[in-house]
């Protein structure tokens, strides 16, 4: 699933996630509707995360010495084959950041929306208490 995809589909939840404490019964059902949205969201976090773990993964098998680096190891310098290979690895690491980040931000998002759900979930059961 794309990055608009899962943008689109927390929207849509996003529209679902209201409460209107008008009388138990009403809200009793609308907390249960809450629930459901966050089981969605969690879902699409969980989709998110393994999106993630993907990149992280492709990132560490691309990370092979390269052969300028092992070629300087043969020839003796070691000191500027270390070089190459820290600046190889900052590389990666640099563009494993930058593909991770659009799905970092929407699973931020994502846990915002999971908090107003649980603020609003506290606010009809105090509701339902009171």
């Amino acid at each position: 699933m794309t990055i608009p995809e899962i943008l689109q589909q927390a929207q849509d939840l996003t529209s679902q996630l209201t409460l209107t404490l008008d009388n138990p019964k009403s809200v009793k059902l609308q907390l249960k509707q809450i629930s459901l949205v966050q089981k969605q969201l969690r879902a699409l976090k969980k989709e998110l995360t393994a999106e993630i773990k993907a990149i992280n993964q492709q990132a560490t098998q691309t990370g092979a010495d390269s052969i300028l680096s092992v070629g300087l190891d043969v020839f003796g310098k070691r000191k500027w084959a270390g070089r190459v290979r820290a600046e190889t690895r900052r590389a990666i690491e640099r563009q494993k950041r930058g593909e991770r980040q659009p799905y970092m931000e929407v699973k931020d998002l994502i846990d915002q929306l999971l908090l107003e759900g649980d603020r609003l979930k506290l606010e009809g059961e105090q509701y339902l208490i009171g």
